[in-house]
């Protein structure tokens, strides 16, 4: 895939309009499963609409923030360049802050709106490794994988309720998408082996599944020992 695009006078990074385009797909994914839980609050669908702009926004114009003297020198560059990975998380932490701000002033479940960033999440994810499956053949097993792993959860997603916001549902796709990417990493050559050859990023995934699991352990112990007693 090319690394630029020219349109018209200007350079544009193909990178940039794979994430613009995950993104909207991720937005679309929200906007359905909001309309077929039949939530017809319209403050949640701009809350999703605005953390969408902010996000892309913090994301490009990070640059001025981790790279302020090539901004200075040069001001074209933040036409050209972002704030890269160090921007993405950037904007993660600044979309958290924006959601807990508007779910407190809107009354709405932090539960609510985890579901409906994780669906997004999981949409955007698929659609991005299906347009870099296309002009990156060296990680098809890779990309496939994860392509694979986020339909079926965000299936999951659909299936197991239509009700938004059940942390229950949450809990099992963390599960599920942690275990996956635990998998996704033994395909990647570049992985590198801390500890019984896992990765330290396959650790992290792997102490998170078990903390879930942990979870839906206690609450069904609890569910079974509430109905023994009734």
């Amino acid at each position: 895939m090319q690394e630029t695009l020219q349109v018209g006078p200007f350079l544009l990074k193909t990178q940039w309009l794979v994430i613009i385009l995950s993104a909207l797909a991720g937005y679309f994914v929200v906007k359905y499963r909001l309309r077929r839980a039949g939530y017809p609050d319209k403050r949640m669908i701009e809350t999703i609409e605005n953390s969408l702009i902010i996000a892309l926004m913090v994301w490009k114009f990070s640059l001025i923030l981790f790279d302020p003297v090539s901004v200075v020198t040069n001001p074209l560059a933040l036409l050209y360049f972002s704030g890269g990975e160090h921007g993405v998380w950037l904007a993660a932490v600044v979309v958290i802050f924006y959601f807990y701000y508007r779910l407190k002033k809107d009354q709405v479940s932090v539960w609510v709106y985890g579901d409906l960033l994780a669906a997004g999440f999981l949409a955007a994810t698929a659609v991005y490794y299906m347009i870099d499956l296309v002009g990156n053949k060296q990680t098809v097993w890779v990309d496939g994988s994860e392509i694979l792993i986020a339909l079926l959860i965000l299936l999951l997603f659909f299936w197991r309720s239509k009700e938004i916001g059940k942390p229950s549902v949450l809990n099992q796709v963390l599960l599920w998408f942690s275990l996956g990417q635990v998998f996704i990493l033994f395909l990647n050559p570049l992985k590198q082996n801390d500890w019984w050859g896992f990765s330290q990023e396959q650790i992290l995934y792997l102490s998170l599944a078990a903390l879930c699991l942990s979870i839906d352990l206690v609450v069904e112990k609890k569910r079974l020992n509430k109905a023994k007693q009734d």
